[in-house]
């Protein structure tokens, strides 16, 4: 049983390709773009959102079918064609030129695989079930979006605020780390969820010590 590594990549202005043009591509394109990828779309058809990115500038559009070489310079290849022919080149290909793949619903072909993903703000969260059950993974996903109110979104944009003059009032690692989980396991969030933001950014500055301005 493969055991995968959980990592977060920064996709920011990096080349990715998506072989296919159909509607599992489409979400395999909103989600490069939303993380920053530069997008190259290899295929003679596309969904009227793919022609949309083109038309809009927002990916490239090779208009043919995958040919080997396609690959070279890529960050991250994903393959999302119903061809066996053509996800298993596009395999080999990208194995060779040791990249990053993922050919869709095929797990053997695949050395990284994309969790379900739930996204508030600056908040993240990653459900995976190792490419056995994805839409266990999404039913999960869809469960956190209900239990996870905007305070979360919220608390994160003040966190942000409060790091730099935290770091530089509290120069102790250690010191900082246990003001955070005292921050974290205090009544803020709730006060945030009522949206009493003065009140919550009252109880951070009693807990750290010194009051800081929102930015």
């Amino acid at each position: 049983m493969t055991t995968y590594y959980p990592i977060y990549v920064n996709l920011e202005n990096q080349p990715c390709v998506v072989v296919g043009g159909g509607k599992i591509a489409e979400g395999k394109v909103e989600g490069l773009l939303a993380a920053g990828g530069k997008v190259t779309v290899i295929s003679p058809d596309l969904t009227l959102a793919l022609d949309e990115h083109v038309i809009e500038h927002r990916i490239d559009h090779v208009q043919r079918e995958y040919r080997p070489g396609d690959l070279g310079g890529y960050f991250i290849v994903i393959c999302a064609t119903d061809r066996s022919e053509i996800n298993h080149q596009v395999w080999e290909e990208a194995c060779a030129n040791r990249q990053l793949v993922n050919v869709v619903d095929d797990t053997p072909r695949c050395n990284f695989i994309a969790p379900a993903i739930l996204r508030k703000g600056d908040l993240t969260i990653a459900v995976s079930t190792a490419g056995k059950a994805p839409a266990l993974a999404v039913r999960l996903k869809e469960r956190f979006q209900k239990e996870l109110g905007p305070e979360y979104e919220k608390f994160l944009e003040i966190a942000g605020q409060l790091r730099e003059p935290l770091a530089k009032n509290i120069p102790d690692f250690e010191t900082r780390k246990r003001l955070w989980y005292q921050i974290v396991d205090s009544n803020v969030l709730d006060l945030l969820a009522s949206g009493d933001e003065a009140g919550a950014r009252e109880v951070i500055s009693q807990v750290v010590g010194f009051h800081f301005e929102p930015a």
